[in-house]
């Protein structure tokens, strides 16, 4: 089992009255953190209009998807466009999305959107061996976790959130964090349900 502590979790406010803050954080705990374990740390209990961010893409090239990883908003669109010379049949079975693409050739685009929050596998029915996942967070409140354990999400309203963490194989944990008006620091620990 692994050990994950949050810790020192700050949160700072621009300017007096302001009604935002920044959170920034470390996770602490064994060396785990690298490009094929990512992992993700979000805020729940915010509601926020769907991101305006451009559609994201998830294509398939040399028989992978790529990348192999994708972090998207609820409501984002992600396209998937087929640039082998083979066909594919992308889909997924999970509970907060299922779909299937069917069958397309090279320079065929399909896209999915993302209307739940939660975990998807990616997957080809023609190439077992084609995997991804795509992580889907409730809001823009997101921030990937650095190698060195370190993450920052900008422009936070005031308020009480659930700061939740994520990473593949790792037990899910969250911790409650107020954000305060005017942005007072604030300091957060949050502890693995497996610690000791």
């Amino acid at each position: 089992m692994r050990l994950v502590v949050l810790a020192a979790v700050a949160v700072f406010g621009f300017a007096p009255l302001a009604s935002a803050g920044d959170i920034d954080g470390k996770v602490i705990g064994r060396t785990f953190l690298n490009p094929q374990q990512p992992a993700i740390v979000w805020l729940e209990g915010i509601t926020t209009p769907p991101a305006d961010k451009p559609d994201l893409v998830m294509a398939q090239h040399g028989g992978q998807f790529v990348p192999p990883f994708l972090v998207v908003t609820v409501g984002q669109t992600v396209n998937m466009p087929n640039e082998d010379d083979v066909a594919h049949n992308v889909y997924s079975v999970s509970a907060a999305k299922q779909f299937n693409l069917g069958f397309y050739a090279k320079g065929d685009h399909k896209s999915v959107t993302f209307d739940r929050p939660g975990l998807v596998e990616v997957l080809c029915v023609i190439h077992n061996f084609m995997r991804a996942k795509i992580l889907v967070v409730p809001n823009k409140f997101y921030a990937k976790v650095s190698a060195d354990g370190s993450f920052h999400i900008r422009s936070v309203p005031a308020g009480t959130f659930t700061l939740t963490f994520w990473a593949d194989a790792i037990p899910q944990i969250g911790q409650q964090v107020t954000v305060p008006e005017g942005g007072k620091p604030v300091v957060v620990h949050l502890v693995s349900p497996n610690a000791p």
